[in-house]
C-alpha cells in the first residue's frame, strides 16, 4: 500500500473496523473474515480512496451513488442493479460506506 492509502486505511481501522460485526469482540478491529472471502473494504480499498478524493458533496447519496457505479457494479450486483449481499444487509462496504468517508474525510 502507498503511503497515502496507507493513512486512509488507518483511519478506517480506527473509526469503522473497531465497530464492524466482523471483528473481534473485544474492539481491536482485528477483522475475523478469513482470507478465503475478503472483506469488501479492504478488496476495493483502493477504489474507495478514488471515490472519495474525488467526490466533493455535503450529500452522502452523492458518494453512495459513485460507490454503486464504481465498485458494485463489477463486485456482485446484477446488471439490473440488485445485490443480495447488500439486501440481505452481509456487505460491509454498504453497511460502513458512510463512517468509511467520515472517517477519510477527517483524514484530508
Amino acid at each position: 500500500m502507498t503511503p497515502e492509502l496507507e493513512k486512509y486505511w488507518h483511519a478506517v481501522q480506527n473509526t469503522v473496523c473497531k465497530v464492524c460485526i466482523d471483528s473481534d469482540p473485544y474492539g481491536d478491529g482485528i477483522c475475523r473474515i478469513s482470507e478465503m472471502s475478503m472483506c469488501g473494504v479492504k478488496e476495493y480499498f483502493p477504489k474507495i480512496v478514488n471515490i472519495v478524493l474525488r467526490i466533493k458533496s455535503d450529500n452522502m447519496n452523492d458518494y453512495i451513488i459513485a460507490l454503486r457505479e464504481n465498485i458494485c457494479k463489477e463486485c456482485r450486483e446484477t446488471p439490473d442493479g440488485v445485490c443480495e449481499l447488500r439486501n440481505s444487509v452481509e456487505c460491509a462496504l454498504d453497511r460502513y460506506f458512510p463512517l468509511i468517508v467520515q472517517a477519510m474525510e477527517s483524514v484530508k
